[in-house]
């Protein structure tokens, strides 16, 4: 049987995985789902991207590379 305590644990343990799930429902809805407008540094770094790519000046790193000596 589960004690008084376990219960309140879990229960404290659901309402903070229920907290962070409505965060990620927030994020979802605000990134994916809005219609809000790129801002001007999100433009640039777009078409900073694809002149790097059209220009083959863009080259992929794998990431056990990037986290050596970390």
């Amino acid at each position: 049987m589960t004690s008084e305590t376990e219960l309140k644990e879990i229960q404290s343990l659901l309402v903070a995985l229920n907290k962070k799930v409505q965060g990620l429902n927030e994020l979802v809805e605000e990134r994916l789902i809005g219609c809000e407008e790129p801002t001007k540094e999100d433009v640039m770094a777009i078409e900073e991207y694809k002149a790097a790519k059209k220009n083959k000046k863009l080259s992929l790193e794998p990431l056990s590379e990037l986290t050596k000596g970390n």
